[in-house]
């Protein structure tokens, strides 16, 4: 007798996209063969019949609130909507902080997560400014503990101010980190902006009296990505490092990563679902602030190079970049220098990923379930485990309702008391989400609990280390 088995659906296979039924027996897929009319022994049994089935979403980067940010929605609620939204495994950041080393940010980051979440997670250390060689030996240790991705800022992305951390990594201790990147087969993420020229935008609008929200893009310019990711592959070039590039926004950045994948260097491109939907003259509108996630939002041509590049394989992922935040917290502040960033778009990135990909753009089912999942599995060293529907992975599955079609409302959203995206026309939408075997999510009802998410130890294969693999 089988555990649970999903019949009758358009399933998306490494090997292609077909009528398939699937087996599933003790939280992991047994079998994907062709569809069939027989009566299966099973516990459960799930009708897929009409349904696009994928696997379970992976989330690469999202920012959940802990002890320094309380105001923030911590993992309880965010993987509960992740997971409403077909997202079954959530990568947060666990940030060091000065006079603490990256063990103290990860045992923070666990201390988070542990026994909160309907989604399984993991966790990224981020190398902040002045960070000493102790917690740089760290990567090594932490990597083999089953943590295979760490992030560092090439800009401190606001000014200096007494409740902003600077997460600004020179260039020297860049060089230093990318060797231990590379001696410890992990990947190193990157934000990458130029920070003379990032706080000199900031000065020469201060001195002009153009500080409004709406110039932001001002600030983090299209220029100031070009700089500094050609800064950044220069020395991964050099030291052999493996680079993944968080929340591309401009075409300058696409074509940057795009030069590097054609020489075969280990370069990954990510955007964000926002940035591929708005653009900085959505900064002009009421409460415009409100679309604001760093570095910022550019222009219509930046906005369709976002997705070129995810329809071409010149850009990897789409991720949130996740920070939930109430309306009040999102508007407060309203000038370049203050604005909060982030969006509470967890829950909508599946469906927004299907409605602006597949529907309006023609991409396929493989590559929608690529960018979606299997990627970030790779790239974050989790396939084949998860992002993969194929015998031996984990049963993490997500079924599109593609009938779904309406203007998005809150009542349709589980996160805070706002959203980017109400009133936003999607066409397809997470329906029944399974997380390790167990149906998580039924025809849009949520069946899970915060105690099913389990901390994922994570090894990257060298080949995704090594050279584009995908």
């Amino acid at each position: 007798m089988h555990d649970l088995v999903i019949q009758g659906g358009t399933v998306v296979t490494p090997s292609g996209v077909g009528e398939f039924d699937i087996t599933i027996n003790e939280g992991k897929i047994s079998s994907v063969s062709s569809l069939s009319s027989q009566c299966y022994d099973a516990k459960n049994i799930v009708n897929a019949s009409g349904y696009i089935v994928v696997p379970g979403g992976i989330e690469p980067h999202a920012h959940i609130g802990g002890p320094r940010q309380p105001e923030r929605s911590g993992a309880e609620p965010v993987s509960k909507a992740a997971l409403l939204g077909g997202t079954t495994t959530v990568l947060d950041f666990a940030t060091q902080i000065p006079g603490h080393d990256l063990l103290h940010a990860v045992n923070e980051a666990q201390d988070r997560w542990d026994n909160s979440a309907y989604t399984d997670y993991a966790y990224h250390p981020i190398l902040t400014n002045g960070i000493d060689e102790t917690s740089i030996s760290q990567i090594k240790e932490l990597s083999e503990d089953g943590i295979s991705s760490f992030k560092v800022f090439t800009t401190s992305i606001r000014p200096p101010s007494p409740q902003m951390q600077n997460n600004h990594i020179d260039f020297g201790r860049l060089g230093n980190i990318m060797e231990k990147i590379r001696d410890s087969g992990a990947m190193l993420m990157v934000h990458s902006e130029d920070d003379e020229m990032v706080h000199y935008n900031y000065q020469r609008l201060k001195d002009s009296e153009e500080w409004e929200w709406w110039n932001m893009h001002r600030v983090h310019t299209n220029q100031s990505e070009d700089v500094s990711f050609r800064r950044v592959t220069r020395l991964a070039e050099i030291v052999g490092s493996p680079v993944y590039f968080v929340h591309v926004s401009a075409q300058e950045g696409v074509r940057e990563v795009a030069r590097c994948r054609s020489m075969g260097m280990p370069v990954y491109g990510e955007t964000l679902h926002n940035y591929a939907c708005f653009t900085h003259e959505d900064y002009r509108s009421d409460n415009g602030m409100k679309y604001h996630t760093y570095p910022s939002l550019k222009s219509e041509e930046d906005r369709e190079s976002l997705w070129t590049g995810l329809l071409n394989g010149e850009l990897s992922t789409l991720a949130t970049d996740l920070v939930s935040t109430t309306w009040e917290e999102k508007i407060r502040f309203r000038t370049v220098a203050d604005v909060t960033g982030g969006h509470n778009g967890i829950e909508t990135r599946m469906g927004v990923a299907y409605t602006e990909g597949v529907i309006k753009r023609g991409m396929s089912l493989q590559r929608y379930a690529d960018i979606t999942s299997t990627n970030a599995a790779k790239i974050m060293g989790l396939y084949p485990g998860k992002g993969v529907i194929a015998p031996g992975s984990d049963a993490d599955i997500t079924l599109i309702n593609p009938k779904f079609n309406k203007a998005l409302t809150m009542d349709d959203l589980h996160l805070e008391d706002y959203s980017i995206w109400e009133g936003y026309q999607v066409a397809g939408w997470p329906s029944t989400v399974i997380l390790r075997g167990k149906v998580a999510v039924q025809d849009g009802k949520l069946m899970g609990t915060p105690h099913d998410g389990k901390f994922l130890k994570r090894k990257l294969n060298p080949n995704v280390a090594t050279r584009p693999a995908c």
